[in-house]
């Protein structure tokens, strides 16, 4: 895939690993909107990496509507949409999950992650081209003990991901990421005691422009730490 001058979204795009990836798809030459909940984040970005930017709260779908309607009027057109935005909650035993922190970690993981590509694909079947990333995780590919909720909403984005694939053309693409863990502020409630030995953003968020770059990207790149 060509990147030079594509319009690109990305959702929780203010800072860690959706910073990265602005600042990534920026040096290709991308038309690059951040998006998040705050503004003050946003506008410290935009003046980092001469982005723009568009307030919006992946839980809210009028906001991701507000989101594209802002962008296809400025640029005529939206290239690729990466959901992105992200959170996580402190490990703990399943019966133990706190049941507020979990509604709200499904809005933004999962239903965050559904509003996008509705908004989307409305856009892309109508210009007949496009392509979405879903940024998942290796959580969403095995179940792991003490993160059942984290776990389960990437499980979700994954049948949501496939699902979409088998809706679409040819004409537009469905991407899905699944990096392992990465040294980002999600884990802010509790840092793994191991956090040292996790992904740097730059690292992942490179991997993910390489692949977009080659002739035929994978459709799902399992980006994991290096065995020690």
């Amino acid at each position: 895939m060509n990147l030079t001058n594509k319009v690109v979204i990305i959702t929780g795009g203010s800072k860690g690993f959706g910073k990265s990836l602005a600042e990534f798809f920026k040096k290709e030459n991308c038309r690059v909107i951040v998006s998040s909940d705050n503004i003050e984040d946003l506008k410290k970005v935009s003046q980092e990496i001469s982005a723009d930017f568009s307030l919006a709260d992946v839980t809210k779908s009028e906001d991701l509507e507000n989101l594209a309607t802002y962008v296809i009027s400025k640029y005529g057109v939206i290239d690729i949409w990466i959901n992105n935005a992200g959170i996580q909650i402190a490990p703990s035993l399943v019966e133990d999950v706190n049941i507020a922190k979990l509604k709200r970690l499904f809005d933004i993981n999962f239903f965050g992650y559904f509003y996008g590509c509705q908004v989307a694909l409305k856009i892309m079947k109508t210009q007949k081209s496009g392509t979405i990333i879903n940024v998942d995780s290796t959580a969403g590919l095995d179940g792991k003990p003490l993160i059942s909720a984290y776990c389960s909403s990437k499980f979700a984005i994954k049948g949501l991901t496939e699902s979409i694939r088998k809706e679409v053309s040819e004409d537009i693409k469905i991407y899905a990421i699944y990096p392992g863990g990465m040294q980002t502020e999600i884990y802010q409630e509790k840092y793994p005691d191991d956090i040292k030995e996790y992904m740097l953003v730059d690292d992942v968020a490179e991997k993910i422009i390489d692949n977009l770059k080659t002739d035929n990207p994978a459709q799902d790149l399992i980006i994991k730490r290096p065995a020690k």
